[in-house]
């Protein structure tokens, strides 16, 4: 069920485009985190500037039917370590096909993944205008895409 519904949301997103610019920035994976059936699963797009390879830009996409949302932290917890990110700039609202799509970027430190290891589950917790979002990077032994992705970049 997990799998098809990632396929789902992983098709929707790129039947109504996603757009990079090429030379500028180069995008590693588009990723869900771990999420349970029918909950909002944010979907993160993790990229990096050849200029600054030390740091990366994680772009955070909620798509709803139902609401949109203004992007205005996230914060990384392993329980013993938070690390908080604020939004490159104002979130962007789109209304395509039946979703509203409400997109936000923020920039972290290439080992951030790193600096969160040895601990049985790493939390994103996404702020936004109507509450927070906490959804799983890594849970006893199970990777989102995303931090599959970090591990990647930082071997």
């Amino acid at each position: 069920m997990m799998k098809k519904l990632a396929a789902l949301i992983f098709g929707s997103v790129l039947m109504t485009g996603c757009a990079t610019t090429q030379n500028v920035e180069n995008v590693s994976t588009v990723g869900l985190l771990i999420c349970k059936p029918n909950e909002l699963c944010p979907i993160v797009t993790v990229s990096w500037n050849e200029s600054h390879k030390d740091l990366l830009k994680l772009r955070v996409s909620l798509n709803s039917t139902k609401t949109q949302y203004d992007i205005q932290k996230v914060i990384f917890d392993n329980g013993q370590q938070s690390y908080s990110f604020s939004p490159v700039g104002k979130t962007e609202q789109d209304f395509v096909l039946g979703n509203y799509r409400s997109r936000n970027s923020i920039i972290t430190p290439i080992n951030l993944m790193n600096n969160l290891r040895g601990s049985d589950q790493i939390l994103m917790n996404i702020y936004t205008d109507k509450g927070v979002i906490s959804r799983y990077v890594y849970k006893d032994g199970q990777e989102a895409l995303i931090y599959k992705e970090f591990k990647s970049v930082y071997k």
